[in-house]
C-alpha cells in the first residue's frame, strides 16, 4: 500500500520532467535546423557575391588594358 503510494508520486514526478526535458530538446532542434538553413543560405549568398565581384574585377581590369 506505501510502495504504491510512493511510485504513484515518483511517476507523476517523473512525469512533467520527461515532457519538459523532450519539450527542451525539441525546441534546441528545431532552433538549430533553423540556423543551419541560414548559414547555408549564407554560403549561397556569399559565394554569388563572390562570383559577381570577380567578374566585376574582371572586367574592370578587361577595360583598363584595352585603354
Amino acid at each position: 500500500m506505501v510502495m504504491d503510494h510512493i511510485i504513484g508520486i515518483v511517476v507523476s514526478l517523473a512525469s512533467p520532467i520527461i515532457l519538459g526535458v523532450f519539450g527542451f530538446l525539441w525546441r534546441v532542434n528545431s532552433k538549430l535546423s533553423a540556423l543551419e538553413k541560414q548559414i547555408e543560405s549564407h554560403g549561397v549568398r556569399i559565394s554569388s557575391n563572390t562570383h559577381k565581384l570577380n567578374q566585376h574585377f574582371e572586367k574592370a581590369f578587361t577595360i583598363r588594358r584595352d585603354k
